[in-house]
């Protein structure tokens, strides 16, 4: 395969030697982990990549870091497990001890496009050695793709993959840094030293790794937990899920994130892509996850959903508390990297609680682009009474303004603690309002008192809000609604142009011991809202036996385009006994006068 590559060149490609006579190819995507193919471990690799997770049949040694094939460069370790891809010919080997001082190559951002090109690496056969000494590299564009492969064709006449090249990286060089694209997986192996004289072919298949990055982060182990938001990323007329990831801290103490996309296609999701992480080319060093308050909406009026993420700083040398306001732009196949829009310290805001603001997103204005609410607590006032606050930051189609103040409390007592924030166009007058969910506490002979507020946009913004519910005066429902175990989510469920409040509501455990939970809804009316009507239960014949509520994160988004905002849960399952943290995506789908029963859209469990 083309030239030697140079001493200390594309040192996170590995050789991988398989028992006793077999060889192949890797990349390091982790300091102790690499990517190969499958195919280099089947029994009959040319009829099936299928192969079992676990421990490899035969004893495997990857070497990494050695340029040259000889000499005490690099490290040697051995491979203990493999986890493979059952879809594709792609499988993550774990080396019985991470090695140090060797850079791993990044993961893709964006797929591969007919017409790039791409370098690869191998340390396979070339056209005159048989077990060459070096590795070696050559320049290969890609000639077309599908859904989880790509054919390459070589740039020169020497550019071909041999046998051993199987399992190596295809990649290419962004801002400095080199990004994994492709694994090698098949080829025909033409003018190969060894190979059949009749055999011209030169091209190869290789498997794509970009739109299984997700996967290759849960093997990793990284994920830690996940905030959830949903929108039309894509701009095809369905909901996406987007989950901002924490990935815990590096080595070095950095704080380490991702953004990672499920894109709707109809039916359900597809595989997790992450389309930023902290520490990629052209990324940030760091991101605090627990620092971030996610929410979305089409911030530039371009059709397209962005995100956008209210962000603490802490603390300033001089006391004050610092906030940020960030924002991920949808560019349709991805996100642009984050961009600060705002950031407190100066003037009115030279100081902003992070911790005492609650954010939603939503066209309060009616001119085609999304802004932001944050109601925001300011704690008790001299007199002991509760204060908050309702600002907004307005879009201008580039950045928002810098927030306005539109309402407070004032002479009114109003608990921050005790209020849940959605928003979405309750009345149908095309403007985006705002529902708060109140808790009142215990009333005197012991029932939860919770009531449902309702704001909507008025000349200055936001009318003053109005009880439009009270548990208090709800008789068919004995007069008691727990607000500390509900969550919320607002979307138009029922299709008829006026946004409702959904409600997942947590019971106490069953008799044996079961959790058990319910999804409540107030459907949106022009002047407030309905009495709320319970559409699914757990544990009730024909349903789920238990769920968890306190393991649940509520979203809602149109997922399969019908025109009804439907119901979407990211369900964290704990950490599973080989130490990976396990969580599903479901849906429960709208069909009009309620919800079809959840269904599991994808899990991350191995």
């Amino acid at each position: 395969m083309g030239d030697g590559a140079k001493d200390g060149a594309f040192t996170f490609t590995a050789k991988l030697t398989i028992g006793e006579q077999h060889g192949c190819s890797a990349a390091l995507v982790d300091e102790q982990w690499l990517i190969t193919a499958a195919s280099c471990f089947a029994d009959s690799p040319a009829q099936d990549f299928k192969i079992a997770a676990g421990a490899p049949k035969l004893k495997t040694t990857a070497t990494i870091g050695r340029t040259g094939t000889t000499g005490e460069a690099g490290q040697t370790r051995d491979v203990v497990e493999l986890v493979p891809r059952q879809d594709r010919d792609l499988v993550m080997a774990r080396m019985a001890t991470p090695v140090t001082g060797i850079a791993a190559v990044g993961l893709p951002a964006k797929a591969p496009t007919v017409g790039e090109d791409l370098l690869i690496a191998g340390y396979g056969r070339t056209k005159t050695e048989w077990v060459p000494d070096r590795l070696h590299s050559a320049t290969f564009s890609v000639a077309s793709v599908k859904d989880s492969t790509l054919r390459l064709t070589g740039k020169s006449p020497d550019a071909v993959m041999c046998q051993g090249d199987t399992g190596g990286p295809a990649f290419r060089q962004v801002n400095g840094r080199y990004e994994l694209a492709t694994v090698h997986s098949r080829f025909w192996q033409g003018g190969c030293l060894g190979s059949d004289p009749k055999e011209t072919r030169t091209g190869a298949v290789d498997t794509r790794v970009d739109d299984v990055t997700g996967w290759i982060q849960q093997v990793r182990s990284l994920p830690k937990r996940y905030a959830t938001t949903t929108g039309d990323f894509d701009g095809d007329g369905k909901a996406d899920v987007a989950m901002l990831t924490d990935y815990g801290p590096s080595k070095d103490g950095m704080s380490q994130a991702a953004l990672w996309v499920h894109t709707a296609n109809g039916e359900g999701f597809r595989e997790p892509r992450v389309v930023w992480e902290t520490g990629a080319a052209g990324a940030l060093d760091a991101w605090r996850w627990d620092g971030s308050k996610l929410t979305s909406g089409d911030f530039n009026g371009d059709g397209k959903t962005d995100i956008g993420v209210l962000y603490g700083y802490g603390k300033t040398s001089d006391g004050a508390s610092k906030t940020g306001l960030w924002t991920f732009t949808s560019n349709g196949n991805g996100f642009n990297a984050p961009e600060k829009v705002w950031e407190s310290g100066s003037g009115a805001w030279k100081s902003w609680n992070w911790e005492n603001s609650k954010v939603t997103a939503g066209d309060f204005n009616g001119d085609g682009k999304a802004d932001l609410a944050v109601l925001y607590g300011l704690g008790k006032n001299p007199q002991g009474r509760n204060e908050t606050t309702l600002m907004t930051f307005t879009s201008n189609g580039n950045g928002f303004a810098a927030p306005v103040k539109v309402w407070e409390s004032g002479t009114d007592s109003w608990n921050w603690n005790t209020s849940k924030l959605t928003s979405g166009d309750f009345n149908g007058d095309k403007k985006a309002d705002l529902a708060i969910l109140y808790g009142y506490g215990k009333t005197s002979d012991g029932r939860n008192e919770t009531a449902l507020f309702f704001t909507s946009n008025g000349n200055n913004g936001f009318s003053e809000p109005h009880k439009a519910w009270d548990s208090n005066a709800w008789t068919s429902g004995g007069r008691s609604w727990n607000w500390d175990t509900s969550k919320v989510a607002a979307g138009d469920f029922n299709g008829d142009g006026k946004a409702d409040v959904a409600v997942l509501y947590g019971y106490d455990k069953t008799n044996d011991g079961r959790n058990k939970s319910a999804l409540w809804m107030f459907y949106g009316t022009d002047t407030g809202f309905r009495d709320p009507l319970k559409l699914w239960e757990s544990g009730v014949p024909g349903s789920i036996d238990a769920w968890n509520w306190n393991a649940s994160e509520l979203t809602a988004g149109d997922f399969n385009g019908d025109g009804k905002t439907d119901v979407g849960i990211t369900y964290d399952y704990g950490q599973s006994t080989d130490g990976r943290n396990e969580t599903g995506l479901w849906t429960f789908t709208s069909k009009g006068d309620g919800f079809n029963e959840p269904r599991k859209v994808w899990t991350n469990k191995l």
